[in-house]
């Protein structure tokens, strides 16, 4: 089974966007798991198999739905 983990900051009230994300992931693909990791100082960080493929930190933004599906997508079929 694939792997997803999103590492969020739980004191900046980020739980819902991870919680969110993750919905969409499992609704959308089938025979992967995600991780809900609680961090803090403004992380939100998405990872496949322990690679980072996308971080607020470094796009300044959070990420949209679709650019992470689509990344999944390239590492996994549906």
């Amino acid at each position: 089974m694939a792997s997803i983990k999103i590492v969020y900051c739980r004191p900046c009230g980020y739980l819902d966007r991870a919680i969110e994300l993750a919905r969409s992931i499992l609704t959308y693909f089938d025979g992967i798991s995600v991780e809900l990791v609680q961090g803090k100082n403004g992380i939100f960080d998405v990872y496949i198999e322990d690679n980072l493929i996308f971080s607020r930190y470094e796009a300044k933004r959070f990420p949209e739905e679709n650019e992470i599906l689509k990344e999944i997508g390239k590492n996994f079929n549906k």
